[in-house]
């Protein structure tokens, strides 16, 4: 797809290896990629929601037990590549299949927070106990920011239309039918986002294509004790997917920057980003919003300080 989007352009007489050029082709290929995704996606979920009711729903993910249901709602995020755009449909599936509001949170940060890509390539870097402690604390943060939100009484600021009714009293007689009540709920939720998605991914090339990944490491090689919530206020506008941050994984690991410090950049990258703060204001009201990205920034600055603490200990 990124091929034929580059081709067509080139003939078009663009040239796509100018920060321009390159910033128009990201623009539609990702805007092409998301809105596929969100749709398929979308429309998969609405075909399992019809298998599962209200009551199922709470036999197996039942909110009396918060720390079973965010716990494994962090597992599936962890077995679940995408990128913080990309995270946003499926939370937005789970709120209306009536997950527990932490549950639901701990998924949205969890999912692009413990990036698959990373865990596969820090091994040769750092060894298996360094990953541990990634996936361990990305876990931890997803699933404290959860609870912390609900007990706040958070969940009341989710967008009306984003909760949707769960389809526990609907029968439907054929599986063409609940195809059918899967595509419907796909085009719905499309036809409300993608401006949302559009303005978000329009962002995500200007920062993309216009500033340096060498300025980037500079500033988050700065600033001493301080550089770790440095680091994660420079990464957090930056967008980039979950495998698009493993560029900027290897020259930082091999740089003489604090572990800690770099993999606060890197999960503020792939778990944070302007354009998914844009995506996800469709669907959260701006206390919610803001909530949610503070207790996600806090997280990820406590668990880089004490990764930098643990780090010369098991290295």
């Amino acid at each position: 797809m990124e091929t034929l989007v580059n081709n067509l352009l080139t003939t078009a007489g663009l040239d796509i290896t100018t920060r321009f050029g390159g910033a128009v082709s990201f623009f539609i290929y990702d805007s092409i990629k998301i809105l596929l995704l969100l749709f398929f996606m979308i429309s998969a979920i609405g075909v399992v929601r019809t298998y599962f009711g209200k009551d199922k729903m709470e036999k197996y993910l039942g909110s009396r037990n918060k720390f079973i249901s965010s716990f494994f709602a962090a597992l599936f995020a962890i077995f679940t590549p995408f990128c913080s755009c990309s995270s946003v449909p499926i939370f937005l599936s789970l709120v209306r299949m009536r997950i527990p509001f932490a549950a639901s949170i701990c998924f949205l940060a969890v999912s692009p927070l413990v990036n698959e890509y990373l865990v596969a390539l820090m091994p040769g870097y750092f060894g298996i106990k360094i990953v541990a402690i990634y996936i361990i604390g990305g876990i931890t943060v997803g699933m404290a920011g959860g609870w912390v939100l609900e007990k706040l009484g958070m969940e009341k600021y989710i967008e009306a239309h984003a909760s949707g009714n769960a389809p526990e009293n609907m029968v439907f007689n054929s599986f063409k039918e609940r195809v059918s009540f899967g595509v419907n709920e796909g085009k719905d939720i499309v036809k409300k986002l993608w401006i949302w998605i559009l303005a978000g991914v329009a962002l995500g090339a200007a920062i993309h294509n216009y500033v340096p990944d060498e300025t980037i490491l500079k500033i988050a090689n700065f600033g001493g004790v301080f550089s770790v919530p440095l680091a994660v206020l420079i990464g957090a506008p930056v967008y980039g997917s979950c495998a698009g941050v493993v560029p900027i994984a290897v020259v930082m690991f091999s740089k003489p920057i604090p572990l800690g410090t770099t993999l606060a950049f890197l999960m503020s990258v792939s778990a944070m980003s302007l354009p998914e703060a844009i995506l996800l204001r469709s669907v959260m009201k701006l206390k919610l919003l803001a909530a949610f990205f503070a207790t996600i920034i806090v997280g990820i600055i406590i668990l880089g300080y004490a990764i930098n603490f643990i780090a010369p200990y098991v290295l």
